[in-house]
Protein backbone atom coordinates (compact mmCIF):
# COMPACT_ATOMS: atom_id res chain seq x y z
CA UNK A 1 0.00 0.00 0.00
CA UNK A 2 1.55 3.26 -1.06
CA UNK A 3 1.76 6.38 1.06
CA UNK A 4 -1.05 8.14 -0.82
CA UNK A 5 -3.48 5.30 -0.19
CA UNK A 6 -2.52 5.14 3.50
CA UNK A 7 -3.12 8.88 3.88
CA UNK A 8 -6.50 8.57 2.21
CA UNK A 9 -7.55 5.71 4.49
CA UNK A 10 -6.34 7.59 7.55
CA UNK A 11 -8.28 10.71 6.46
CA UNK A 12 -11.47 8.66 5.89
CA UNK A 13 -11.13 7.00 9.30
CA UNK A 14 -10.55 10.37 10.95
CA UNK A 15 -13.65 11.82 9.26
CA UNK A 16 -15.71 8.80 10.37
CA UNK A 17 -14.58 9.38 13.95
CA UNK A 18 -15.56 13.04 13.73
CA UNK A 19 -19.00 12.15 12.34
CA UNK A 20 -19.50 9.55 15.06
CA UNK A 21 -18.38 11.95 17.77
CA UNK A 22 -20.69 14.65 16.42
CA UNK A 23 -23.61 12.22 16.37
CA UNK A 24 -22.89 11.17 19.95
CA UNK A 25 -22.93 14.81 21.06
CA UNK A 26 -26.23 15.57 19.33
CA UNK A 27 -29.37 15.27 21.45
CA UNK A 28 -31.52 12.33 20.44
CA UNK A 29 -34.58 13.13 18.36
CA UNK A 30 -37.50 12.71 20.79
CA UNK A 31 -39.67 11.37 17.95
CA UNK A 32 -37.34 8.45 17.11
CA UNK A 33 -39.41 6.05 19.23
CA UNK A 34 -42.77 7.79 18.74
CA UNK A 35 -44.49 4.94 16.91
CA UNK A 36 -43.29 2.32 19.36
CA UNK A 37 -44.56 4.35 22.32
CA UNK A 38 -47.96 4.81 20.70
CA UNK A 39 -48.18 1.10 19.97
CA UNK A 40 -47.27 0.28 23.57
CA UNK A 41 -50.31 2.26 24.71
CA UNK A 42 -52.84 1.11 22.12
CA UNK A 43 -51.89 -2.54 22.62
CA UNK A 44 -53.21 -2.26 26.18
CA UNK A 45 -56.70 -1.39 24.89
CA UNK A 46 -58.16 -4.83 24.31
CA UNK A 47 -61.31 -5.55 22.32
CA UNK A 48 -64.67 -5.46 24.08
CA UNK A 49 -66.36 -8.87 23.94
CA UNK A 50 -70.13 -8.83 24.57
CA UNK A 51 -72.13 -12.05 25.17
CA UNK A 52 -74.42 -13.10 22.30
CA UNK A 53 -77.88 -12.50 23.79
CA UNK A 54 -79.89 -9.43 22.65
CA UNK A 55 -82.98 -7.58 23.86
CA UNK A 56 -84.91 -5.59 21.25
CA UNK A 57 -86.07 -2.51 23.18
CA UNK A 58 -89.06 -1.83 20.95
CA UNK A 59 -90.39 -5.35 21.56
CA UNK A 60 -89.40 -5.33 25.24
CA UNK A 61 -91.18 -2.04 25.99
CA UNK A 62 -94.14 -2.76 23.76
CA UNK A 63 -93.68 0.76 22.34
CA UNK A 64 -92.13 2.17 19.18
CA UNK A 65 -90.07 5.33 18.93
CA UNK A 66 -91.62 8.12 16.90
CA UNK A 67 -90.68 11.51 15.48
CA UNK A 68 -92.04 13.37 18.54
CA UNK A 69 -90.43 11.23 21.26
CA UNK A 70 -93.84 10.53 22.76
CA UNK A 71 -92.98 7.62 25.05
CA UNK A 72 -90.50 7.66 27.95
CA UNK A 73 -88.34 4.53 27.58
CA UNK A 74 -86.17 4.97 30.66
CA UNK A 75 -87.79 2.37 32.92
CA UNK A 76 -87.78 -0.22 30.14
CA UNK A 77 -84.10 0.51 29.40
CA UNK A 78 -83.01 0.04 33.01
CA UNK A 79 -85.10 -3.11 33.42
CA UNK A 80 -83.63 -4.58 30.23
CA UNK A 81 -80.06 -3.79 31.36
CA UNK A 82 -80.70 -5.45 34.73
CA UNK A 83 -82.16 -8.49 32.98
CA UNK A 84 -79.20 -8.80 30.62
CA UNK A 85 -76.74 -8.30 33.47
CA UNK A 86 -78.37 -11.06 35.52
CA UNK A 87 -77.67 -13.42 32.59
CA UNK A 88 -74.02 -12.37 32.30
CA UNK A 89 -74.49 -9.48 29.87
CA UNK A 90 -75.59 -8.83 26.30
CA UNK A 91 -76.84 -6.23 23.84
CA UNK A 92 -79.71 -3.79 24.26
CA UNK A 93 -80.80 -2.89 20.72
CA UNK A 94 -82.48 0.45 19.94
CA UNK A 95 -84.11 -0.39 16.59
CA UNK A 96 -85.58 1.91 13.99
CA UNK A 97 -89.15 1.20 12.95
CA UNK A 98 -87.89 0.68 9.37
CA UNK A 99 -85.58 -2.07 8.19
CA UNK A 100 -81.85 -1.38 8.55
CA UNK A 101 -81.32 -1.02 4.78
CA UNK A 102 -84.43 1.06 4.08
CA UNK A 103 -83.58 4.00 1.82
CA UNK A 104 -85.98 6.48 3.45
CA UNK A 105 -85.56 6.65 7.24
CA UNK A 106 -86.98 9.58 9.14
CA UNK A 107 -85.42 10.20 12.56
CA UNK A 108 -87.15 8.22 15.32
CA UNK A 109 -86.75 9.40 18.92
CA UNK A 110 -86.40 7.33 22.06
CA UNK A 111 -87.22 9.84 24.80
CA UNK A 112 -85.44 9.08 28.07
CA UNK A 113 -86.38 11.02 31.19
CA UNK A 114 -83.48 10.30 33.53
CA UNK A 115 -80.10 8.59 33.24
CA UNK A 116 -79.03 5.22 31.89
CA UNK A 117 -76.81 3.36 34.38
CA UNK A 118 -74.78 0.64 32.71
CA UNK A 119 -73.57 -2.69 34.03
CA UNK A 120 -70.56 -4.79 33.05
CA UNK A 121 -70.72 -6.76 29.78
CA UNK A 122 -73.44 -4.52 28.31
CA UNK A 123 -73.67 -3.08 24.81
CA UNK A 124 -76.01 -0.36 23.59
CA UNK A 125 -76.57 -0.94 19.86
CA UNK A 126 -78.32 1.97 18.12
CA UNK A 127 -79.76 1.92 14.61
CA UNK A 128 -79.10 4.67 12.10
CA UNK A 129 -81.60 7.56 12.09
CA UNK A 130 -82.37 6.83 15.75
CA UNK A 131 -81.99 9.54 18.37
CA UNK A 132 -81.71 8.98 22.12
CA UNK A 133 -83.14 12.16 23.59
CA UNK A 134 -82.38 12.69 27.30
CA UNK A 135 -85.02 15.09 28.56
CA UNK A 136 -84.03 17.89 30.96
CA UNK A 137 -85.79 17.10 34.25
CA UNK A 138 -83.33 17.71 37.11
CA UNK A 139 -85.28 15.70 39.69
CA UNK A 140 -85.14 12.63 37.41
CA UNK A 141 -81.31 12.65 37.57
CA UNK A 142 -81.37 12.13 41.34
CA UNK A 143 -81.57 8.35 41.20
CA UNK A 144 -83.81 7.11 44.02
CA UNK A 145 -83.70 10.69 45.27
CA UNK A 146 -79.93 10.49 45.84
CA UNK A 147 -76.86 11.92 44.21
CA UNK A 148 -74.59 9.91 41.92
CA UNK A 149 -70.85 9.68 42.53
CA UNK A 150 -69.12 11.80 39.88
CA UNK A 151 -66.36 14.33 39.34
CA UNK A 152 -67.32 17.93 38.62
CA UNK A 153 -64.54 20.22 37.34
CA UNK A 154 -61.90 18.23 39.19
CA UNK A 155 -63.82 17.78 42.46
CA UNK A 156 -65.42 14.44 43.38
CA UNK A 157 -68.93 14.61 44.82
CA UNK A 158 -72.46 13.20 44.82
CA UNK A 159 -74.78 15.13 42.54
CA UNK A 160 -76.97 14.85 39.44
CA UNK A 161 -76.25 11.70 37.48
CA UNK A 162 -74.54 11.83 34.10
CA UNK A 163 -76.90 10.93 31.25
CA UNK A 164 -75.04 7.69 30.52
CA UNK A 165 -73.06 6.44 33.50
CA UNK A 166 -71.06 3.44 34.63
CA UNK A 167 -69.42 2.97 38.02
CA UNK A 168 -66.79 0.28 38.63
CA UNK A 169 -67.81 -1.69 35.52
CA UNK A 170 -65.93 -3.64 32.85
CA UNK A 171 -66.45 -4.51 29.20
CA UNK A 172 -68.93 -1.92 27.88
CA UNK A 173 -69.66 -0.85 24.33
CA UNK A 174 -71.92 1.83 22.79
CA UNK A 175 -72.04 1.72 19.00
CA UNK A 176 -73.95 2.24 15.79
CA UNK A 177 -75.65 -0.67 14.10
CA UNK A 178 -75.03 -1.35 10.42
CA UNK A 179 -77.49 0.10 7.93
CA UNK A 180 -78.62 3.20 6.06
CA UNK A 181 -79.59 6.57 7.48
CA UNK A 182 -78.04 9.30 9.58
CA UNK A 183 -75.60 8.41 12.31
CA UNK A 184 -77.39 7.46 15.51
CA UNK A 185 -77.46 10.48 17.79
CA UNK A 186 -77.35 10.94 21.53
CA UNK A 187 -78.60 14.37 22.50
CA UNK A 188 -78.91 15.95 25.91
CA UNK A 189 -81.41 18.82 25.90
CA UNK A 190 -78.45 20.97 26.90
CA UNK A 191 -80.01 24.38 26.28
CA UNK A 192 -82.76 23.56 28.77
CA UNK A 193 -80.12 22.58 31.35
CA UNK A 194 -78.29 25.87 30.75
CA UNK A 195 -81.53 27.79 31.27
CA UNK A 196 -82.25 25.89 34.50
CA UNK A 197 -78.77 26.38 35.97
CA UNK A 198 -78.84 30.09 35.05
CA UNK A 199 -82.14 30.52 36.86
CA UNK A 200 -80.73 28.82 39.97
CA UNK A 201 -77.57 30.94 39.80
CA UNK A 202 -79.57 34.17 39.54
CA UNK A 203 -81.85 33.16 42.42
CA UNK A 204 -78.83 32.36 44.59
CA UNK A 205 -77.27 35.73 43.77
CA UNK A 206 -80.52 37.47 44.68
CA UNK A 207 -80.42 35.71 48.07
CA UNK A 208 -76.80 36.79 48.57
CA UNK A 209 -75.50 33.21 48.46
CA UNK A 210 -72.04 32.16 47.32
CA UNK A 211 -71.89 31.00 43.68
CA UNK A 212 -72.21 27.23 43.50
CA UNK A 213 -68.91 26.76 41.65
CA UNK A 214 -66.97 28.70 44.30
CA UNK A 215 -68.60 26.62 47.00
CA UNK A 216 -67.33 23.39 45.45
CA UNK A 217 -63.81 24.75 45.09
CA UNK A 218 -63.79 25.71 48.77
CA UNK A 219 -64.95 22.19 49.69
CA UNK A 220 -62.08 20.77 47.67
CA UNK A 221 -59.40 22.91 49.34
CA UNK A 222 -60.87 22.34 52.81
CA UNK A 223 -60.36 18.58 52.26
CA UNK A 224 -63.98 17.79 53.12
CA UNK A 225 -64.34 13.97 53.07
CA UNK A 226 -66.26 12.51 50.15
CA UNK A 227 -68.94 11.07 52.48
CA UNK A 228 -69.98 14.64 53.29
CA UNK A 229 -70.10 15.90 49.69
CA UNK A 230 -73.78 15.37 48.88
CA UNK A 231 -75.12 18.22 46.76
CA UNK A 232 -78.66 17.47 45.66
CA UNK A 233 -80.59 20.62 46.56
CA UNK A 234 -81.94 21.65 43.17
CA UNK A 235 -82.28 25.25 44.34
CA UNK A 236 -78.62 25.53 45.36
CA UNK A 237 -76.63 22.84 43.52
CA UNK A 238 -77.15 23.10 39.75
CA UNK A 239 -74.17 20.93 38.80
CA UNK A 240 -75.15 20.09 35.24
CA UNK A 241 -74.78 16.45 34.16
CA UNK A 242 -72.04 15.18 31.88
CA UNK A 243 -73.33 13.28 28.85
CA UNK A 244 -71.17 10.16 29.36
CA UNK A 245 -69.10 9.43 32.44
CA UNK A 246 -67.19 6.23 33.08
CA UNK A 247 -66.06 6.22 36.73
CA UNK A 248 -63.53 3.55 37.80
CA UNK A 249 -64.22 1.57 34.63
CA UNK A 250 -62.11 -0.58 32.30
CA UNK A 251 -62.43 -1.78 28.72
CA UNK A 252 -64.94 0.60 27.14
CA UNK A 253 -65.58 1.38 23.46
CA UNK A 254 -67.79 4.09 21.93
CA UNK A 255 -67.99 3.97 18.14
CA UNK A 256 -69.95 5.53 15.29
CA UNK A 257 -72.21 8.09 16.99
CA UNK A 258 -73.20 11.72 16.82
CA UNK A 259 -73.17 13.50 20.20
CA UNK A 260 -75.06 16.79 20.49
CA UNK A 261 -76.51 19.39 22.86
CA UNK A 262 -74.84 18.06 25.99
CA UNK A 263 -75.70 19.69 29.34
CA UNK A 264 -71.99 19.96 30.26
CA UNK A 265 -68.82 18.05 29.24
CA UNK A 266 -69.59 15.37 26.69
CA UNK A 267 -67.35 12.30 27.29
CA UNK A 268 -65.55 11.94 30.62
CA UNK A 269 -63.47 8.90 31.57
CA UNK A 270 -62.38 9.39 35.20
CA UNK A 271 -60.27 7.00 37.29
CA UNK A 272 -60.59 4.62 34.33
CA UNK A 273 -58.40 2.81 31.83
CA UNK A 274 -58.18 0.94 28.54
CA UNK A 275 -60.82 2.77 26.48
CA UNK A 276 -61.30 3.56 22.79
CA UNK A 277 -63.47 6.33 21.32
CA UNK A 278 -63.77 6.17 17.52
CA UNK A 279 -65.71 7.61 14.59
CA UNK A 280 -67.69 10.22 16.54
CA UNK A 281 -69.18 13.50 15.32
CA UNK A 282 -69.76 16.30 17.82
CA UNK A 283 -72.28 19.10 17.55
CA UNK A 284 -71.94 20.53 21.04
CA UNK A 285 -72.45 24.29 21.27
CA UNK A 286 -73.43 24.83 24.91
CA UNK A 287 -71.28 26.35 27.64
CA UNK A 288 -68.59 23.89 28.81
CA UNK A 289 -69.23 21.46 25.96
CA UNK A 290 -65.72 19.97 25.92
CA UNK A 291 -65.54 16.95 23.64
CA UNK A 292 -63.33 14.53 25.56
CA UNK A 293 -62.06 15.10 29.11
CA UNK A 294 -59.93 12.11 30.10
CA UNK A 295 -59.19 12.73 33.78
CA UNK A 296 -57.04 10.74 36.23
CA UNK A 297 -57.15 7.91 33.70
CA UNK A 298 -54.76 5.95 31.49
CA UNK A 299 -54.56 4.10 28.20
CA UNK A 300 -57.18 6.13 26.32
CA UNK A 301 -57.44 6.17 22.50
CA UNK A 302 -59.34 8.97 20.73
CA UNK A 303 -59.32 8.67 16.95
CA UNK A 304 -61.16 9.56 13.75
CA UNK A 305 -63.30 12.30 15.34
CA UNK A 306 -65.05 15.29 13.75
CA UNK A 307 -65.34 18.05 16.35
CA UNK A 308 -67.66 21.04 16.39
CA UNK A 309 -67.56 22.16 20.01
CA UNK A 310 -68.21 25.34 21.95
CA UNK A 311 -65.29 24.50 24.23
CA UNK A 312 -62.12 22.37 24.11
CA UNK A 313 -61.97 19.48 21.65
CA UNK A 314 -59.78 17.34 23.90
CA UNK A 315 -59.05 18.65 27.41
CA UNK A 316 -56.76 16.41 29.44
CA UNK A 317 -57.25 16.84 33.18
CA UNK A 318 -56.11 15.30 36.47
CA UNK A 319 -58.09 16.77 39.35
CA UNK A 320 -58.17 20.19 40.88
CA UNK A 321 -56.21 21.88 43.67
CA UNK A 322 -55.87 19.97 46.96
CA UNK A 323 -57.93 16.99 45.87
CA UNK A 324 -55.89 16.68 42.70
CA UNK A 325 -52.60 16.82 44.60
CA UNK A 326 -53.51 14.63 47.58
CA UNK A 327 -56.66 12.72 46.65
CA UNK A 328 -60.02 12.82 48.45
CA UNK A 329 -60.80 10.95 51.67
CA UNK A 330 -63.14 8.08 50.70
CA UNK A 331 -63.64 6.50 54.12
CA UNK A 332 -67.25 5.65 54.83
CA UNK A 333 -68.24 5.51 51.14
CA UNK A 334 -68.86 2.73 48.62
CA UNK A 335 -65.27 3.21 47.42
CA UNK A 336 -63.84 1.96 50.70
CA UNK A 337 -62.41 -1.50 50.21
CA UNK A 338 -62.31 -1.35 46.39
CA UNK A 339 -59.03 -2.25 44.70
CA UNK A 340 -57.84 0.34 42.20
CA UNK A 341 -54.64 2.01 41.10
CA UNK A 342 -56.39 5.28 41.96
CA UNK A 343 -57.09 4.40 45.60
CA UNK A 344 -54.20 4.61 48.05
CA UNK A 345 -54.46 4.90 51.83
CA UNK A 346 -58.22 5.55 51.67
CA UNK A 347 -57.77 8.43 49.26
CA UNK A 348 -58.91 8.61 45.62
CA UNK A 349 -56.78 10.44 43.08
CA UNK A 350 -54.11 10.06 40.46
CA UNK A 351 -52.40 11.19 37.27
CA UNK A 352 -53.56 11.09 33.69
CA UNK A 353 -51.19 9.22 31.40
CA UNK A 354 -50.90 7.34 28.13
CA UNK A 355 -53.42 9.24 25.98
CA UNK A 356 -53.38 8.88 22.18
CA UNK A 357 -55.35 11.44 20.11
CA UNK A 358 -55.07 11.11 16.33
CA UNK A 359 -56.52 11.40 12.82
CA UNK A 360 -59.21 13.96 13.62
CA UNK A 361 -60.79 17.16 12.31
CA UNK A 362 -60.91 19.89 14.92
CA UNK A 363 -63.15 22.90 15.46
CA UNK A 364 -63.82 24.70 18.73
CA UNK A 365 -61.96 26.58 21.43
CA UNK A 366 -58.73 24.63 21.92
CA UNK A 367 -57.74 21.81 19.61
CA UNK A 368 -55.80 20.15 22.42
CA UNK A 369 -55.77 21.51 25.96
CA UNK A 370 -54.00 20.20 29.04
CA UNK A 371 -55.52 21.64 32.20
CA UNK A 372 -56.44 23.76 33.80
CA UNK A 373 -57.41 21.03 36.31
CA UNK A 374 -54.15 19.03 36.24
CA UNK A 375 -53.04 18.96 39.88
CA UNK A 376 -52.61 15.17 39.86
CA UNK A 377 -50.15 15.49 36.94
CA UNK A 378 -50.33 14.66 33.23
CA UNK A 379 -47.76 12.66 31.28
CA UNK A 380 -47.21 10.60 28.14
CA UNK A 381 -49.62 12.31 25.74
CA UNK A 382 -49.39 11.57 21.99
CA UNK A 383 -51.38 13.71 19.54
CA UNK A 384 -50.88 13.59 15.79
CA UNK A 385 -52.38 13.86 12.30
CA UNK A 386 -55.07 16.44 13.04
CA UNK A 387 -56.44 19.23 10.86
CA UNK A 388 -58.49 22.38 11.52
CA UNK A 389 -59.78 23.57 8.12
CA UNK A 390 -61.73 26.55 9.50
CA UNK A 391 -60.41 27.84 12.84
CA UNK A 392 -59.86 27.11 16.52
CA UNK A 393 -59.26 29.51 19.36
CA UNK A 394 -55.85 27.94 20.08
CA UNK A 395 -53.93 24.97 18.74
CA UNK A 396 -52.07 23.58 21.74
CA UNK A 397 -52.88 25.19 25.07
CA UNK A 398 -51.28 23.98 28.30
CA UNK A 399 -52.87 25.95 31.14
CA UNK A 400 -52.66 25.96 34.90
CA UNK A 401 -52.31 28.09 38.03
CA UNK A 402 -50.33 28.45 41.23
CA UNK A 403 -53.38 27.01 42.99
CA UNK A 404 -52.87 23.71 41.20
CA UNK A 405 -49.41 22.24 41.59
CA UNK A 406 -48.77 19.09 39.59
CA UNK A 407 -46.60 18.46 36.56
CA UNK A 408 -47.09 18.21 32.82
CA UNK A 409 -44.36 16.22 31.08
CA UNK A 410 -43.59 14.02 28.10
CA UNK A 411 -46.04 15.56 25.65
CA UNK A 412 -45.58 14.65 21.97
CA UNK A 413 -47.42 16.61 19.25
CA UNK A 414 -46.84 16.14 15.53
CA UNK A 415 -48.47 16.78 12.15
CA UNK A 416 -51.09 19.42 12.97
CA UNK A 417 -52.42 21.58 10.10
CA UNK A 418 -54.51 24.57 11.23
CA UNK A 419 -55.98 27.23 9.01
CA UNK A 420 -56.40 29.92 11.67
CA UNK A 421 -56.19 30.33 15.43
CA UNK A 422 -58.03 33.26 16.98
CA UNK A 423 -55.62 33.53 19.91
CA UNK A 424 -52.56 31.27 20.18
CA UNK A 425 -50.92 28.77 17.89
CA UNK A 426 -48.99 27.18 20.79
CA UNK A 427 -49.20 28.44 24.37
CA UNK A 428 -47.95 27.34 27.78
CA UNK A 429 -49.58 29.56 30.39
CA UNK A 430 -49.03 28.61 34.08
CA UNK A 431 -51.00 31.64 35.33
CA UNK A 432 -54.36 30.86 33.77
CA UNK A 433 -56.43 32.59 36.48
CA UNK A 434 -54.09 35.45 37.37
CA UNK A 435 -53.18 34.10 40.83
CA UNK A 436 -49.63 35.09 41.71
CA UNK A 437 -49.56 34.24 45.44
CA UNK A 438 -50.53 30.59 45.92
CA UNK A 439 -47.67 28.25 46.87
CA UNK A 440 -48.19 25.47 44.29
CA UNK A 441 -46.62 26.49 40.97
CA UNK A 442 -47.18 23.89 38.26
CA UNK A 443 -44.19 22.41 36.47
CA UNK A 444 -43.96 21.93 32.67
CA UNK A 445 -41.16 20.01 30.98
CA UNK A 446 -40.26 17.67 28.13
CA UNK A 447 -42.78 18.94 25.56
CA UNK A 448 -42.01 18.01 21.96
CA UNK A 449 -43.76 19.48 18.92
CA UNK A 450 -42.98 18.64 15.29
CA UNK A 451 -44.59 19.57 11.95
CA UNK A 452 -47.11 22.05 13.35
CA UNK A 453 -48.46 24.52 10.77
CA UNK A 454 -50.81 27.48 11.23
CA UNK A 455 -51.68 29.82 8.37
CA UNK A 456 -52.81 32.78 10.51
CA UNK A 457 -52.72 33.47 14.25
CA UNK A 458 -52.74 36.33 16.75
CA UNK A 459 -49.90 34.87 18.84
CA UNK A 460 -47.33 32.42 17.52
CA UNK A 461 -45.45 30.97 20.49
CA UNK A 462 -46.27 32.02 24.06
CA UNK A 463 -44.12 30.00 26.45
CA UNK A 464 -43.99 30.89 30.14
CA UNK A 465 -43.02 29.50 33.51
CA UNK A 466 -42.59 30.84 37.03
CA UNK A 467 -39.40 32.13 38.67
CA UNK A 468 -39.64 29.24 41.15
CA UNK A 469 -40.85 26.66 38.58
CA UNK A 470 -39.37 27.34 35.19
CA UNK A 471 -40.75 25.69 32.08
CA UNK A 472 -37.92 23.55 30.74
CA UNK A 473 -36.92 21.37 27.82
CA UNK A 474 -39.30 22.35 25.05
CA UNK A 475 -38.40 21.10 21.56
CA UNK A 476 -40.01 22.60 18.46
CA UNK A 477 -39.09 21.30 15.03
CA UNK A 478 -40.45 22.15 11.58
CA UNK A 479 -42.91 24.72 12.89
CA UNK A 480 -44.43 27.29 10.55
CA UNK A 481 -46.82 30.17 11.26
CA UNK A 482 -47.33 32.15 8.07
CA UNK A 483 -49.00 35.17 9.66
CA UNK A 484 -48.52 35.89 13.36
CA UNK A 485 -49.23 39.32 14.81
CA UNK A 486 -47.05 38.51 17.84
CA UNK A 487 -44.46 35.95 16.79
CA UNK A 488 -42.64 34.90 19.97
CA UNK A 489 -43.15 35.65 23.67
CA UNK A 490 -41.39 33.78 26.48
CA UNK A 491 -40.10 34.16 30.02
CA UNK A 492 -38.98 32.01 32.96
CA UNK A 493 -38.02 29.22 30.57
CA UNK A 494 -34.90 27.12 30.06
CA UNK A 495 -33.68 25.10 27.11
CA UNK A 496 -36.30 25.96 24.51
CA UNK A 497 -34.86 24.31 21.38
CA UNK A 498 -36.07 25.72 18.06
CA UNK A 499 -35.15 23.83 14.90
CA UNK A 500 -36.42 25.06 11.55
CA UNK A 501 -39.09 27.22 13.17
CA UNK A 502 -40.39 29.84 10.73
CA UNK A 503 -42.73 32.58 11.95
CA UNK A 504 -43.72 35.19 9.38
CA UNK A 505 -40.50 35.50 7.40
CA UNK A 506 -38.05 34.82 10.21
CA UNK A 507 -36.40 31.44 10.74
CA UNK A 508 -35.33 30.40 14.24
CA UNK A 509 -32.64 27.80 14.94
CA UNK A 510 -31.80 28.62 18.52
CA UNK A 511 -31.87 27.47 22.11
CA UNK A 512 -33.70 30.01 24.23
CA UNK A 513 -33.71 30.71 27.94
CA UNK A 514 -34.94 33.76 29.80
CA UNK A 515 -35.72 34.84 33.35
CA UNK A 516 -36.52 38.54 33.35
CA UNK A 517 -37.71 39.70 36.76
CA UNK A 518 -39.44 42.75 35.33
CA UNK A 519 -41.64 40.69 33.01
CA UNK A 520 -44.72 39.06 34.49
CA UNK A 521 -46.25 35.81 33.35
CA UNK A 522 -49.51 36.72 31.62
CA UNK A 523 -52.84 35.40 32.72
CA UNK A 524 -55.43 34.19 30.26
CA UNK A 525 -59.07 33.20 30.64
Amino acid sequence: MNLKTKCLLFWLAFQACLINLHAQNQPADPFDSFNQKVEAITSQITEVNIPGRTINLMEYAGQAPDREGTFDFRESIQNAIRELSAQGGGTLHFPHVAEPDAWVKLTMIYRIKGPIHLESNIELLIDHSVKLFFECAPEAYLVDGKGTLRRYEGTTLYSLSPLIYAFNKRNIRIRANKGNGALPEITGDGESWIHWSSQVKDAMAARGEEPYWEFIRAVNNADVPLRERHYTDLERHPYRPIMMEFFLCEQVEVNGLKLSDSPFWVVHPVFSQNMAFRNIIFDAQNVNNDGFDPESSKNILIEDIIFNNHDDNVAIKAGRDKEGRDGVDISGTELEGLESDYIQNSRLGGATENIVFRNSTIQGHYALAIGSEMSGSVRNIYAYNCVAPIYVKSGLFIKSSRKRGGTVSDIYIRNFQINRTLLDAIAIIPNYDGDAESPYPPSFSNIYIENFRVRSTENGLRLYGWPDARTTDIYLKNIRFNEAANPLQYNFVENIRLQRVKINDQVYNDTLSRSEADESTPNQN
